[in-house]
């Protein structure tokens, strides 16, 4: 059953935050938590574990803060191994669905940034290409103060396949003001 037509039947939970979590099994300030994806996989699986014990279905990765500008050169590995990590918990408790986690780029866009809209798509699509080829069942667009930055990961994860008719979905996060999210 897809995730679409399980949530026709039933409510689905997602799993709760991540970074408190790892900070609790030794994440040092100014660590990059996305790292732990490929050195401490044993405690990602471990605390994915722990959420679908305790009755969540969909599982989220440890990708949010996982894009181009913050990481150059393993950004495949890593995203690789977040989806990987998530999908060896939901195959252990023979349930779950992996949600690639999609967060805020770090940069602001124009006019208010420097970070062209179009360069915002190419960053999220390239995350959102990887997770889908690494196996993720949707993705989870989430604390997004900038509603265009926002529309760049959505225009990003329907371009990159993540679209209803594939049987993903993108449910996304923030709170409007004015126009903008805060």
């Amino acid at each position: 059953m897809t995730i679409l037509e399980e949530m026709k039947v039933r409510r689905l939970f997602c799993d709760g935050g991540m970074g408190s979590l790892l900070q609790a099994q030794g994440l040092k300030p100014g660590e990059l938590p996305e790292t732990w994806n490929l050195t401490r996989r044993d405690v990602l699986i471990s605390i994915h574990r722990s959420y679908l014990e305790a009755g969540a279905d969909i599982m989220t990765t440890n990708t949010f803060g996982a894009n181009g500008l913050k990481f150059k050169d393993d950004l495949e590995p890593i995203v690789t191994a977040a989806v990987e990590n998530a999908r060896t918990a939901v195959r252990e408790a023979g349930h779950g669905y992996v949600a690639l986690d999609l967060g805020p780029t770090g940069r602001l866009l124009k006019p208010l940034g420097d970070l062209e809209f179009e360069d915002a798509v190419k960053l999220y699509k390239e995350v959102v290409s990887i997770g889908a080829r690494a196996g993720a069942d949707l993705v989870l667009i989430e604390t997004m103060s900038d509603s265009y930055e926002l529309k760049a990961a959505v225009l990003a994860a329907r371009e990159a396949g993540f679209r209803q008719s594939r049987k993903f979905f993108s449910p996304a996060s923030g709170s409007a003001s004015e126009n903008r999210l805060s």
